[in-house]
C-alpha cells in the first residue's frame, strides 16, 4: 500500500464497516509514536458511528494536552491487506488544522506486523 508524504505526516486510507456499510476514510497518517487508533468522530459519523451510554470513555493525550474519545467495537477495519473483524477503534476529536482524518496506530500496526519502507513510500505486511 501506497504512503502520500504530505506536511511531514505520512497519509494512508483505511476502511471501516459499521453495521453492515462500509466506508473509506482517507487522510489517516501512521503514527508509531500512537498507542491506539483514533478516528475523528466527524469523519464517521454518516456511518453511524457516535457515542451511546454503553461505549467506554478513554482519555486520549498527546503534545496538545488531553481530550476525551469514545471507544466502539466496529464490525471491521481493512487497512491494505490487513483486515480484521470486531475491533475495538476509538474516536473523537482531531484539530481540524492538520488535515487529517485518523491516527493508526501501534495497536493495528504491532498486530498486523506492518513494515514501514520510507525509501518507497509503502507500508506492507511481513
Amino acid at each position: 500500500m501506497n504512503l502520500q508524504y504530505t506536511n511531514g505526516l505520512l497519509h494512508a486510507e483505511m476502511k471501516l464497516t459499521y453495521q453492515g456499510i462500509t466506508a473509506a476514510v482517507n487522510h489517516v497518517i501512521v503514527d508509531t509514536g500512537a498507542a491506539r487508533t483514533l478516528l475523528s468522530a466527524d469523519a464517521v459519523f454518516d456511518l453511524g458511528i457516535y457515542a451511546t451510554p454503553s461505549d467506554e470513555l478513554t482519555v486520549m493525550s498527546g503534545i496538545g494536552g488531553d481530550d476525551f474519545a469514545f471507544r466502539k467495537v466496529i464490525d471491521g477495519v481493512s487497512f491494505g491487506t490487513y483486515d480484521v473483524k470486531n475491533v475495538s477503534i476509538d474516536f473523537g476529536h482531531l484539530d481540524d488544522g492538520f488535515g487529517i482524518n485518523g491516527i493508526i496506530g501501534l495497536d493495528i500496526l504491532v498486530r498486523g506486523k506492518f513494515v514501514i519502507d520510507l525509501e518507497e513510500m509503502s507500508i506492507l505486511q511481513k
